[in-house]
């Protein structure tokens, strides 16, 4: 099935799409002789390095179409010819190779992989990628992959990168001109709901389009006829210039692409004209990842090999994927500003607060509520009211005391002339 997806490979490439869990690619080696024996595959040519070079029969790529999914891309099927005629591809294997180290991370499986899907745009050069990950549901549930071996210019990556741009831009099919433009003045996802990319992919999970990823390897020129092979570490020591080279080589795009996948800032209307604003909107950027073959085959697809462009360091795919600077930063600023704006309001409350006229203590709430209701307060606290009160209750009691007692002294008085007389 792998070859009916991608054509043409070796059984190392098909190694991790097919049995993933094997050691080395020697059990996928014996499956291709087995499946030669019955006529499903051939071998179309040897590689320098020796290595077999297989494509699908036509009874292998009718078999391989009757037990993918319906409506699968099947790869061309290969006319026999004499092996020194046939070309290969060594961007090809790269291709199938970054699948197969993909799906041995667990990010996608063999049916979740396209090659060479069209992505057209109005009025420019269709856009062909070279791998896509189809894998609803999980950690990476789409992933453009653009493998590059040196053999276009910075700039024509650049221009890559500003055509996926436009076409996840793209209005789905049937949209009126005024709403698409409407819906694009919208805050957050909500401004992805008239383009065309949802319409093909599934949710990204995340903010912004849908991510793409560059892969980077060294271009090789072939050896002329009889060019002393280089030694082992001649060869340690190339390899590391042409790393070095691919890692030179991202940075001049991320650097020349940054206008087409820069995150803008959040305006400050979303969250507080005071309030200071970090978030960036990432529903109105395009994610872009890179890497390079020889960091996947030597630390996997699951490993922080991966550099997001506008990010410093390496993360793996789903951090570098991830945007804890864009909405979740966002919901932290806006809790922040929520609570520095209580606060605000709290102190210049507190700055109106009326107080005593005699204690100068602060009034209450309650006592404040009312004094806003009165139009002839006294302008004295509760405390100061219950000191008055209880003044005027000693003073009442030492009245009637006092009555009392002339009372009392009135009756023994009259009391005692009555005895007299």
């Amino acid at each position: 099935m792998s070859l009916g997806l991608f054509q043409r490979a070796t059984a190392r490439e098909l190694w991790h799409l097919v049995l993933p869990g094997q050691r080395n690619d020697k059990a996928t080696r014996d499956a291709l002789v087995d499946l030669e024996a019955a006529g499903r595959v051939r071998e179309e040519l040897r590689l320098p390095d020796n290595r077999k070079l297989w494509t699908l029969t036509a009874a292998g790529r009718r078999e391989a179409a009757r037990l993918l999914p319906a409506g699968t891309k099947l790869s061309k099927l290969r006319t026999e010819r004499d092996g020194r005629a046939a070309a290969f591809s060594e961007h090809a294997l790269d291709v199938v190779a970054t699948a197969g180290l993909l799906a041995r991370a667990g990010l996608g499986y063999l049916e979740a992989f396209s090659t060479e899907v069209e992505h057209p745009i109005p009025h420019r050069r269709s856009l062909f990628t070279d791998l896509v990950l189809r894998d609803p549901g999980s950690d990476v549930p789409v992933l453009l992959v653009e493998v590059d071996r040196e053999n276009e210019g910075v700039g024509t990556l650049v221009e890559k990168l500003a055509s996926y741009r436009a076409w996840c831009e793209l209005p789905a099919k049937g949209t009126a001109k005024a709403a698409f433009e409407a819906s694009l003045r919208r805050r957050g996802a909500r401004t992805h709901g008239l383009r065309l990319w949802p319409t093909l992919y599934p949710p990204t999970g995340r903010e912004g389009l849908p991510p793409v990823a560059l892969v980077l390897e060294a271009g090789r020129k072939r050896d002329r006829p009889g060019t002393k092979k280089l030694t082992p570490q001649q060869k340690k020591e190339k390899a590391k210039r042409d790393h070095e080279r691919l890692l030179n080589r991202m940075t001049e795009v991320e650097t020349a692409s940054e206008d087409i996948w820069h995150a803008p800032a959040y305006g400050g209307d979303a969250v507080h004209a005071r309030d200071a604003v970090h978030a960036r909107d990432h529903h109105r950027a395009l994610p872009v990842v890179a890497t390079t073959l020889p960091l996947l085959r030597r630390h996997g697809a699951d490993a922080p090999v991966w550099h997001r462009f506008g990010r410093r360091g390496w993360h793996t795919l789903t951090d570098a994927l991830d945007n804890p600077d864009g909405d979740e930063l966002l919901a932290v600023e806006r809790a922040e500003a929520d609570r520095a704006r209580r606060a605000r309001e709290a102190a210049e409350r507190e700055r109106r607060r009326p107080a005593c006229r005699r204690c100068s203590a602060p009034f209450s709430d309650e006592r404040w509520e009312e004094k806003e209701r009165g139009w002839n307060d006294d302008g004295l606290c509760a405390g100061c009211r219950q000191a008055d009160a209880d003044r005027k209750a000693r003073e009442a009691a030492e009245r009637e005391r006092a009555a009392a007692e002339a009372a009392a002294a009135e009756t023994k008085r009259t009391s005692s002339w009555w005895h007299r007389s």
